[in-house]
């Protein structure tokens, strides 16, 4: 099995009128006010893998779904109990094999049922997670982080938008009540995050784990699993890229400003409503594959458009290399 490499990742997926990451206290997008930047925080990214690996019966530890929990007990708690009955007899032989070898050995090694239990859990062998029981309570920071606020790449103003409900708002009413939200008529929405090669080897995450969470990304930001719903509707995956470093102590400096987004036609950023209305320009990226500090850029789109910028001549084309999905499955 190869070893993970340390590398850094850009996702971009169009939003077209809809929200694509709403605030929990207020339901409204989140929005920087001065830059006028849509923004897409983390917790929503990983929500979207989350819930199209759980579509494809893959084990995930943090789920929305209450029947996946077991017992009275709160949180995490329910779900590692959930997953101890689930894993039975292989915690048990885990435990026994650790047991003999203390004995053997005269060692104090400890078995952590949770612990166990967790790394079963792609989502935490990718993300970390958290359990809360007591005598076995378990802090693991993922190998996967993407940044807490992702700002799009373009401008956009926010669009009033009014809906009416069926239902009445009170059993006096005959009529159904009236909301008003926002939404984002159109932003290339560009997520960066960073694989750690350690804390893989912590977590167990592998290269397939990896190759995972790109389709979950890809397929789960773009109709599948959680934004195949109302306020996510209108999405559509762009492009992704793996940025690959030499070596784990190598860094390029500021991957997120590797790609510009610039209007065609006189056209203002608040004013793009399509692919059509705009030219993404990967000249620093392609730079960026000449340094000494990377070894491979890898990508993958849908899009001819964006897959021809990769087509090109160059003593660094060795370097850049068609992304696959597929586990077990070398890399074109």
């Amino acid at each position: 099995m190869s070893k993970i490499k340390k590398s850094e990742i850009l996702f971009l997926y169009e939003s077209s009128y809809n929200i694509p990451n709403g605030d929990p206290f207020t339901g409204e997008q989140r929005y920087d006010e001065e830059t006028k930047k849509i923004l897409v925080s983390d917790v929503r990214m990983k929500r979207y893998v989350r819930d199209y690996l759980l579509d494809k019966d893959k084990d995930i530890y943090v789920v929305n779904d209450k029947s996946f929990a077991e017992g009275k007990e709160s949180g995490s708690a329910s779900r590692i109990k959930s997953l101890q009955n689930k894993f039975e007899t292989e915690l048990k032989i885990e435990k026994e094999k650790i047991e003999a070898e203390n004995k053997k050995n005269k060692t104090k090694l400890k078995f952590s049922p949770a612990m166990f239990v967790m790394k079963k859990c792609v989502d935490v062998r990718l993300f970390g997670g958290i359990a809360t029981g007591k005598g076995d309570a378990i802090n693991l920071t993922g190998a996967v982080q993407f940044s807490l606020l992702n700002p799009s790449l373009n401008k956009s103003t926010l669009r009033m938008h009014q809906n009416t409900t069926v239902f009445s708002s009170s059993a006096e009413k005959g009529q159904g009540s009236i909301g008003t939200t926002t939404l984002v008529p159109y932003a290339v929405n560009q997520i960066h995050g960073w694989v750690n090669s350690k804390v893989a080897e912590n977590t167990g995450m592998c290269n397939n784990d990896l190759k995972l969470m790109y389709e979950g990304l890809w397929y789960g930001t773009s109709g599948e699993g959680s934004s195949h719903s109302r306020s996510k509707i209108g999405q559509n995956s762009l492009l992704l890229l793996e940025i690959v470093y030499a070596e784990n102590n190598k860094k390029v400096y500021s991957v997120d400003k590797l790609i510009k987004l610039t209007p065609k036609e006189g056209k203002k950023d608040e004013e793009i409503r399509s692919m059509d209305d705009y030219d993404l320009d990967f000249t620093k990226l392609l730079e960026v594959a000449k340094s000494d500090k990377v070894s491979k850029i890898r990508y993958y789109s849908e899009l001819d458009s964006i897959n021809d910028m990769f087509e090109i001549d160059g003593n660094f084309k060795s370097k850049l290399e068609k992304l696959s999905f597929e586990p077990n499955k070398k890399t074109e």
